[in-house]
């Protein structure tokens, strides 16, 4: 009973991006201040001019300036994270992949967001070993990425680790409760595994977060469904327990 199917996961991705990069938080400030002194200052700017066309939802614009930053300086890995970004908001997911596996290539892999949007990438490729691998490298460098344990979760799922996956999930919605789509992941882990009461609360928390959109009819219908066999599981079993 598939209840998430592929309801805008690479649009989640590029709207889960840091300012910063991991990489630079985990370093001490003298590192950070050396890096940051290497990078030219028509890079920079470029890159600067790039998140504000982002940010005004430019982002055919934003590339321009992403590939003048890493023109003045190839080392800029958070340019090439930002040009998958763009890509995706694009929906040009090859090109969004190529840029995030050359930001984790220039990064040494010590960068979280471009690891977890691979991994976001791969699982609506359906290459769900290659995204779990990616995406716990993410999470080694950022434990609290409420992003990272959802993809986390639905690479598990296509694995069918329905217990992993659910574990991931809720570390997802443990980080951010308001997270509609971890709430249809676990409605997905327990229909799977036919536990139709836990895939009412799932749906029922899920319509709380999200009670008008258009999927809420569908979602309220799979509910009324899902409540009507557990109706007729019920009384097929106490037809049962009263017959001799």
């Amino acid at each position: 009973m598939r209840v998430m199917g592929r309801i805008g996961l690479l649009v989640l991705a590029c709207t889960c991006m840091p300012v910063h990069s991991s990489a630079q938080a985990q370093s001490s400030p003298n590192v950070v201040s050396v890096r940051e002194l290497s990078i030219p200052p028509k890079a920079q700017r470029a890159f600067e001019q790039g998140l504000e066309c982002l940010a005004k939802k430019d982002a055919a614009g934003s590339l321009v300036h992403f590939q003048h930053a890493v023109a003045e300086y190839a080392g800029y890995y958070e340019a090439y994270d930002r040009m998958g970004a763009a890509d995706l908001k694009l929906w040009r997911v090859a090109d969004a992949e190529q840029a995030f596996r050359k930001a984790i290539d220039v990064s040494g892999g010590q960068f979280a967001h471009p690891l977890i949007a691979l991994g976001a990438i791969l699982n609506e490729q359906e290459k769900f070993a290659e995204a779990e691998s990616v995406t716990r490298k993410g999470l080694n460098l950022e434990p609290d990425s409420w992003s990272g344990h959802y993809y986390l979760g639905l690479a598990l799922f296509g694995l069918n680790r329905m217990v992993d996956a659910e574990k991931s999930a809720r570390e997802a919605l443990h980080w951010k409760s308001d997270f509609p789509e971890a709430e249809l992941l676990l409605a997905d882990i327990h229909g799977r595994e036919a536990d139709y009461h836990s895939l009412v609360n799932d749906l029922d928390a899920y319509l709380k977060l999200v009670p008008d959109s258009p999927s809420t009819a569908r979602i309220k219908a799979l509910r009324e469904t899902v409540q009507n066999l557990l109706y007729g599981l019920q009384s097929s079993a106490s037809v049962s327990q009263v017959q001799p």
